[in-house]
């Protein structure tokens, strides 16, 4: 199985070479599993659009291990995350150095039944590329904001740390790459590969989610200034008990304007908004102090112990003791 890696510049190095790596490591699990009787085996090579090095954004030039070629096409392509992207984004699209000539490659690869992947923000050249339209992507979470407001008709689930659209799959966080390469281990041989490398790599394949790496934080960049004003207030106010009806008043809007430009300035509704605020300053209380958890929900303002617990599993896949547990070593 021939598997290309295109690197971008401003590319995060240490993944397009993990990836070799890994798919190294599952070609040494299959001589191990079967004796050397399996006889496909994954041919990973790095590419590059012009088949030149590329600079990679901590400044390591990444060379190209292989060629691109007009006729020769690979079984799957893995775009690789590019640091830049998350942050020169602008209007319709994204500024990527030859960016034309990607979008034109991996539209051959696509037409040629090429399995076409990315980890991090790669999926934003997927996405410039027209290869997620009306399909469902992943990205990292820090970027997810972005991306939806440059490619609204993508279906985003950022939470999923993986999302195979059969066609098309993507990865969420920076290091997911280890994650798409596991799932494409397990997808195109078997899951007792995929395992056999996981052990000998030491690594816990069983990530579905990205929300428990998730920080908050509210959507700001827009001109609303009553609603900005909000924000504001919520962020400071979030232990008092709130009513969305009074908290309205206080930027001078109606209850009925105020939750409608709310939704539309921020992407969510104002008692989400107070929601996530009051779980990340738990999350942030859970890693830095050694308080119960029953005391640490109270000094948000909760009330109901229960029902807090249910919505920060909800917003992190994880329950309050288990988060502390992942995430905290200091604390018994």
């Amino acid at each position: 199985m021939k598997i290309q890696v295109l690197a971008t510049n401003n590319c995060m190095v240490s993944a397009v070479y993990g990836l070799l790596d890994v798919f190294y490591a599952a070609n040494f699990c299959l001589n191990n599993r079967y004796q050397g009787k399996q006889t496909s085996h994954i041919d990973c090579q790095i590419v590059t659009i012009n088949n030149q090095p590329v600079v990679g954004y901590n400044g390591i030039s990444v060379a190209p291990t292989a060629q691109i070629s007009s006729s020769d096409y690979p079984d799957i392509v893995i775009v690789s995350s590019t640091v830049g992207v998350a942050v020169s984004g602008c209007g319709g699209d994204i500024d990527v150095p030859d960016q034309a000539k990607i979008n034109h490659w991996l539209n051959q690869c696509h037409q040629r039944q090429t399995l076409v992947a990315s980890y991090c923000t790669g999926s934003f050249v997927l996405a410039s590329a027209g290869l997620l339209k009306n399909k469902v992507a992943t990205t990292h979470w820090r970027s997810a904001g972005l991306f939806s407001q440059l490619f609204p008709y993508v279906k985003l689930s950022s939470d999923k740390m993986i999302v195979d659209n059969g066609d098309i799959v993507c990865s969420a966080g920076s290091m997911s790459y280890i994650d798409l390469a596991l799932h494409l281990t397990e997808r195109f041989y078997t899951r007792e590969l995929a395992s056999d490398c996981a052990k000998l790599m030491v690594f816990d394949p069983v990530r579905e989610k990205q929300s428990p790496y998730v920080s908050f934080r509210g959507q700001k960049n827009h001109d609303d200034q009553a609603i900005l004003s909000a924000q504001e207030w919520l962020e400071s106010h979030y232990t008092e008990n709130i009513v969305i009806e009074q908290l309205a008043d206080l930027v001078k809007l109606t209850p009925r304007t105020f939750k409608r430009r709310f939704k539309q300035a921020t992407g969510e509704n104002a008692i989400s908004y107070l929601q996530r605020i009051r779980v990340e300053h738990v999350k942030d209380k859970l890693e830095h102090t050694t308080n119960s958890i029953n005391n640490i929900i109270w000094s948000v303002g909760y009330e109901d112990i229960s029902s807090f617990r249910q919505l920060f599993k909800r917003f992190t896949g994880l329950t309050p003791k288990d988060y502390r547990q992942k995430f905290t070593s200091s604390v018994e």
